[in-house]
């Protein structure tokens, strides 16, 4: 098991995944999803590849998430699938809180995809956690 299934329960790609159904499962998810613990974890022992792999992953179920029932790709465009400035506000505190990187809020136009999204954040994730200082 690498560090992307043991957050995620699956590997990358794998749309086996079974559905919440219902609001009861919906809200289970959501909170087991906004564990950080489990995802520094896994970001602390992944390698850079993973990592992206691992945070393109997590944008993807936050963005669910909200959006819900709207299936999500790795190259969805944000707003084309409907986030609008308060679900993108959302988005960001969701991700913050999971990765403690700070995003700003410019970020999502910036890399529209979780894709793009993910990669910006590995980097940030990095530069953050390198022990420099630096921030994202």
């Amino acid at each position: 098991m690498n560090a992307f299934t043991a957050v995620n329960g699956s590997t990358p790609g794998d749309s086996s995944d079974p559905q919440p159904n219902g609001p009861e499962m919906h809200t289970e998810q959501s909170e087991a999803h906004l564990d950080g613990a489990a995802l520094h974890q896994a970001l602390a022992i992944a390698t850079a590849e993973e990592r992206e792999d691992i945070l393109r992953e997590t944008v993807r179920t936050q963005l669910a998430d909200i959006l819900s029932p709207t299936p999500i790709d790795d190259d969805s465009n944000f707003l084309e699938n409907g986030l609008t400035s308060l679900t993108a506000l959302e988005l960001t505190r969701k991700l913050m809180t999971l990765t403690d990187v700070e995003i700003p809020l410019v970020a999502i136009l910036e890399y529209p995809t979780p894709a793009r999204l993910g990669h910006y954040l590995a980097e940030a994730y990095a530069a953050v956690n390198s022990g420099d200082g630096a921030t994202a």
